[in-house]
């Protein structure tokens, strides 16, 4: 059965305000982070292009801007975002993170992985990367490729709940149901009310024949889910 896995979209760290705010390009991105964090896309999205009118050589703007279209599901005009702060700065290792995630959405799976890569090798302890490799891998059904990956990322970061939880998932695709348990009591280690996480525990503990705990795990999820 194949499992829902959890990618990690990151924004670049905002930067401090320029003492003349938004009428620089700097003043523009840090507005368009703010509101970003708020959820307010559609003007988060236009701070963003007013920092590259302002300085059309912005990559820090571009992977921004990308981040807000990949979020709006235009899936198209976020790789021309990412392509264009990667052609300004080919070792921004977020953009190609990002990058890979909007090939990803697409069902690129291949390309999402290759970019994924260049960002690892840009950035060899780069935790979300190695996680969303895993789960470019675990879309092709390279579950054991998968499970190297998140293990990366673990290594990396041991509080990345996805990545557990992503672990599990293909843990389970290879029919090792007690590896996907603990994976999954991993994430819920961390986080006690990942829905997701309760109910494909309750899955893979009915693979082994454990129905009341099973059963158990679903009434769990499915709490947490309704609330």
């Amino acid at each position: 059965m194949r499992m829902k896995t959890i990618l990690t979209l990151l924004l670049m760290a905002a930067i401090s305000i320029p003492a003349h705010g938004q009428e620089t390009a700097e003043g523009w991105l840090e507005e368009g982070n703010a509101l970003y964090i708020e959820g307010n896309y559609e003007e988060a999205l236009l701070a963003f292009e007013e920092a590259i009118s302002l300085n059309p050589e912005y990559p820090l703007a571009w992977n921004n801007k990308g981040n807000v279209l990949n979020i709006q599901g235009d899936y198209e005009e976020a790789l021309l975002a990412f392509e264009e702060a990667i052609s300004l700065d080919a070792e921004f290792a977020m953009a190609w993170n990002n990058l890979g995630i909007a090939h990803y959405y697409q069902g690129d799976y291949e390309e999402a992985d290759q970019a994924y890569e260049e960002a690892i090798s840009l950035d060899p302890e780069y935790a979300d990367a190695w996680n969303n490799k895993g789960n470019a891998l675990y879309s092709l059904e390279d579950y054991d490729g998968a499970i190297e990956a998140y293990d990366e990322a673990l290594d990396l970061n041991p509080e990345m709940t996805t990545a557990w939880y992503n672990k599990g998932n293909a843990l389970h695709s290879l029919e090792d149901y007690d590896g996907a348990i603990e994976a999954y009591y991993g994430a819920l280690s961390l986080d006690p009310e990942y829905a997701y996480a309760w109910n494909n525990l309750g899955i893979a503990l009915e693979a082994l024949g454990r129905t009341t705990e099973a059963e158990e795990a679903y009434a769990r999820a499915q709490e947490l889910w309704t609330e």
